[in-house]
């Protein structure tokens, strides 16, 4: 995968954090991803461009200015794939729509994504990760039985939006080598993140069918829970097996209540109370060792910065070291399927870093690029 999208080269512009992580992924398979972004004063790098932004280069160009979008349409020349963030009707007052690009690059693979799409009765709403995770049920799903929705501490549709961009654009491009045409993809972080839902939520019928109950009858299981160990941390047990689920109840001393383990229940029975004070009676990660051995599936409930610890993802290449010149030694998550040796990507840019070096590439001599300054344009 590391070199899947060599020779190919993205664009991005005005892309937010969906956007980021697209290109992310997409640089860490190969691709050649230039950041268009908004010139800004300082070289500082945000936390989230540590990551997201690491491999890219960066230009910074003013687009209402005549020469910067001059020098963005030189780029779209160039490209393969050009991504764009902005709210719809953007770009077309920007004269960078898909239209406007494709009589200067047929095979471009344009991909709009924005909050709710290019189309329908909300496409210009705000776009915040909160409302896609309340409107589309997955607050609702992720609220413990009598408990109150609270905010996410994640963003989920951010992520889920730059996942589906990527597999989007990969299948736009597998089209694009078969035909010869670009084309532009329309994407909506709220059907981005709705879209996960077919996996558990994904029909209602007129009869007895409704969405997504059994699956919430399947996570409703004594032997499909999170307890509270005795050091204060919690344990996750998935005996979703009737074996497994049997050699839990049989290492525990209580054999006969395996059956009702596996029936779906509001966690009052017999069986939970015994797994809760069972479990509380050792620390989390002995319980994990100890039943893991006996093959049993159980998981300590991590941090996400106990995760960067996990022996597994570490050797999968998934846990990088970096150096970035202002933010020093870091950790950070790496690219999926790229293999142990991590994902070769260099550090993230600060705003604007390549802009002299990507014109001169253009052609663009030292006094058209004081031109530009002068104008404002980067």
């Amino acid at each position: 995968m590391r070199e899947a999208f060599a020779g190919i080269t993205m664009l991005e512009v005005g892309t937010m954090t969906p956007g980021k992580y697209c290109g992310y992924l997409l640089s860490g398979w190969g691709a050649r991803c230039l950041r268009v972004e908004r010139p800004a004063a300082g070289d500082e790098v945000s936390t989230e461009d540590l990551l997201l932004n690491r491999g890219k280069r960066s230009i910074a160009l003013n687009l209402r200015a005549d020469g910067g979008r001059e020098v963005l349409l030189r780029l779209v020349e160039g490209a393969d794939v050009l991504m764009e963030s902005y709210r719809p009707g953007v770009t077309e007052r920007l004269g960078i729509d898909y239209p406007a690009l494709r009589r200067l690059n047929e095979a471009l693979v344009y991909c709009s994504l924005s909050g709710f799409g290019q189309d329908g009765p909300d496409r210009l709403r705000p776009a915040y990760d909160l409302l896609f995770q309340a409107e589309t049920g997955f607050s609702h799903l992720l609220t413990p039985a009598g408990g109150l929705p609270a905010p996410p501490r994640t963003y989920l549709a951010d992520a889920v939006s730059g996942l589906m961009a990527a597999f989007a654009i990969a299948a736009a491009l597998h089209r694009r080598a078969a035909t010869g045409r670009g084309g532009q993809v329309d994407l909506s972080m709220q059907e981005s993140l709705f879209s996960l839902l077919a996996v558990s939520h994904g029909t209602l019928g007129e009869s007895d069918l409704s969405a997504g109950a059994a699956t919430e009858a399947w996570s409703r299981r004594p032997a499909y829970d999170i307890y509270r160990a005795a050091d204060g941390r919690y344990l996750a047990v998935a005996a979703a097996r009737e074996a497994s689920c049997r050699a839990l109840f049989e290492h525990l001393g209580r054999g006969e209540l395996a059956d009702e383990a596996m029936r779906p229940g509001d966690g009052a029975g017999a069986a939970a109370e015994f797994l809760r004070q069972a479990l509380g009676g050792k620390p989390a990660a002995a319980w994990q060792a100890e039943l893991a051995a006996l093959d049993i599936e159980v998981a300590v409930v991590n941090s996400p910065a106990e995760a960067f610890e996990l022996p597994q993802l570490q050797s999968r290449g998934m846990v990088v070291e970096s150096e970035h010149p202002q933010a020093g030694r870091l950790r950070q998550i790496g690219v999926p399927g790229v293999g142990p040796d991590g994902d070769g990507l260099g550090p993230a840019p600060a705003i604007g870093a390549d802009t002299e070096a990507v014109l001169r590439e253009l052609d663009y001599d030292e006094a058209a690029i004081a031109r530009l300054r002068e104008d404002g344009a980067i």
